[in-house]
């Protein structure tokens, strides 16, 4: 009975012979609670402590802090990329505002690679299949060639499958090429969503070079997510797609209007996130194509920098950066922009249903 008499609700009056340590439990909670409910109401302390909080595994997205932007980009001159370019080199643009500081500037082949290639495997491309899987295994040798680099394999028809996860091994990522098989629609854009997930959610430890390169005709005609989707995802992943057109009619004496919409798609996929869009003449020269790209991997420069005036508002800020070398202006390839979020969506979105093969 004793110790149901001394739980008591707050404010029930205290008997005449009720024990004192009730009264000095009572201060003690007060005194725990009352710190933190003064700390939720200073907005400096708060700040400060999102400022200093060390960023967790995988969460090496828009740098350290929330308003820090880094953005990988290539530089050209005369249509071959330009390896010698300085910090004094270049200016950025963020939301049509000087950057309030510069915080890195480096070449980017010291970043550990993260690269997946997405396989249109549709039905329309089953006539030349087998010289774009030989082709992407290729790249795969090529371009996935130090310890730190990793690559996985995506196909897609009417949904996005993974043959290879993540692995180091050029052979192994060969073999979850050739396990892909032809058949179903295209949807494109809900497996670029679903790659550019997968390389934002790789847990990392540092800045990493994140690259997806799509095989397509660009036809998407199934799926859920939009051409904007896909292209916020890239941006937001700090994801530079490459694409590879497999339109070769667009090099025929009739048009196709499907395959010029296709290429479009393409394009924008491309341009929007600081990547290129390629045109081989047919399935044979699709090896160039890869090989144009993984040249391009090794030649891309980094530049993290503070935004003047960001506020986490989710509205869209344009990135735009120019480069002169001597007198000569030298073309940049970059995203065009990002959206300033407190937080990734991609994080806490839904998962985009991606199968997994079974691996042999």
């Amino acid at each position: 009975m004793r110790t149901r008499r001394s739980v008591r609700t707050l404010g029930q009056p205290l008997g005449r012979n009720e024990p004192l340590w009730l009264l000095f439990a009572l201060v003690a909670t007060f005194a725990v609670i009352c710190p933190p409910a003064y700390s939720q109401g200073c907005a400096d302390c708060a700040t400060n402590a999102l400022e200093e909080d060390t960023v967790p595994s995988g969460e090496w997205l828009l740098t350290k802090q929330v308003n820090e932007v880094s953005v990988i980009f290539v530089a050209v001159r005369n249509g071959k990329t330009v390896g010698d370019l300085s910090q004094k080199d270049i200016s950025v643009r963020d939301d049509d505002k000087a950057p309030t500081a510069i915080l890195g500037f480096r070449t980017e082949q010291s970043l550990p690679l993260r690269v997946g290639v997405a396989i249109d495997t549709s039905n329309s491309l089953t006539s030349r299949f087998r010289f774009e899987q030989n082709a992407a295994s290729a790249f795969f040798h090529q371009a996935v060639n130090r310890d730190s680099d990793l690559g996985f394999v995506m196909g897609f028809e009417n949904h996005p499958t993974v043959t290879q996860d993540f692995v180091a091994d050029p052979e192994l990522l060969s073999q979850g090429v050739g396990r892909l098989k032809p058949g179903g629609g295209t949807a494109l854009y809900d497996a670029v969503r679903a790659a550019c997930q997968k390389l934002r959610n790789h847990p990392e430890q540092d800045m990493v070079a994140r690259v997806l390169v799509v095989l397509s005709d660009g036809q998407n005609n199934a799926g859920e997510v939009t051409l904007r989707r896909a292209i916020d995802a890239a941006e937001e992943a700090e994801v530079t797609i490459y694409t590879i057109s497999t339109n070769y009619t667009r090099y025929a004496t009739q048009r196709d209007p499907a395959a010029d919409e296709g290429n479009s798609n393409l394009r924008q996929l491309a341009e929007q996130t600081g990547g290129r869009v390629l045109f081989p003449s047919g399935a044979k020269d699709v090896a160039k194509a890869f090989a144009k790209i993984e040249e391009e991997l090794r030649s891309r420069y980094a530049v993290s920098y503070k935004p003047s005036e960001f506020t986490p508002d989710g509205h869209y800020r344009a990135i735009k950066i120019e480069a002169r070398k001597g007198r000569d202006r030298v073309e940049i390839r970059a995203r065009k922009g990002y959206y300033a979020r407190a937080a990734s969506w991609l994080s806490s979105d839904p998962a985009e249903e991606v199968r997994t093969s079974s691996l042999r």
